[in-house]
């Protein structure tokens, strides 16, 4: 993936660099930083977006984020507004993406990119790390991702044409 300093693509739009086209991703934490350039990249190279965010104060980033997109790259992108450290969390992502991203003609459905890049990290001293702050750590950064891809699994590819991507990067 190249990127510029500023988060745009290198190669926009450029003939023949659409190697995506028809393809759905799920972008997860993608409403700003590197889920954001990480959803950019992707619209790109043509694939349709499904962009991620947990928080009320994120709608309108989130929004603006697919309304740009969109117009940009000329794909389709919406939101789901969904929070991976809870159980149902993951499956709203899936739901939300069905209802946008079935094929009526034929009433297909496939997921062909899942980035999980949403992630925290509450930074403490082993000593003093609380159950608490652990569990909410573990549910976002290892269940919510395996939640989400067991949410998806009936609607991956099996012809191993399907990408998955763990990001994480703590400060």
């Amino acid at each position: 993936m190249t990127l510029c300093q500023n988060g745009n693509s290198a190669n926009r739009n450029v003939a023949g660099q659409r190697p995506l086209e028809g393809k759905l991703a799920i972008v997860t934490g993608s409403s700003r930083g590197l889920g954001a350039a990480f959803a950019r990249q992707l619209a790109s190279k043509g694939s349709s977006l499904v962009i991620n965010y947990i928080s009320e104060s994120s709608t309108a980033g989130a929004t603006a984020l697919a309304t740009s997109l969109s117009n940009e790259y000329s794909i389709k992108a919406i939101t789901a507004q969904a929070d991976l450290s809870t159980t149902d969390g993951p499956s709203q992502i899936v739901t939300v993406a069905k209802q946008h991203f079935t094929n009526p003609q034929t009433n297909t459905f496939q997921i062909d990119i899942i980035i999980n890049n949403a992630g925290i990290v509450l930074p403490e001293a082993l000593g003093s790390v609380t159950l608490e702050n652990f569990d909410r750590q573990y549910h976002v950064n290892v269940r919510g991702p395996m939640l989400l891809v067991q949410a998806a699994l009936p609607n991956l590819p099996t012809d191993r044409s399907g990408r998955m991507n763990r990001e994480f990067t703590s400060y």
